[in-house]
């Protein structure tokens, strides 16, 4: 089984596969962010690998925060 790490560019902490992030990028993203990323989640996406366009767009834009493109 591939294991599911931090979106954050770089970080290889291990997450469980529901989670975006390690605790510590994920309260490095505003609240915004995060907010948009539990909206557009759906329960179960993780296991049936067909999340909404919105939660990409939200993962994309949390991922590009952290990765330094403000």
């Amino acid at each position: 089984m591939a294991r599911h790490v931090c979106h954050a560019p770089g970080c290889l902490t291990p997450v469980p596969p529901k989670m975006f992030a390690c605790r510590p990028h994920w309260f490095a993203l505003p609240k915004r962010l995060r907010d948009a990323i539990w909206a557009t989640y759906r329960d179960g996406q993780e296991i049936t690998k067909d999340p909404s366009p919105e939660y990409l767009d939200a993962a994309q834009a949390a991922a590009d925060y952290l990765g330094g493109a403000r």
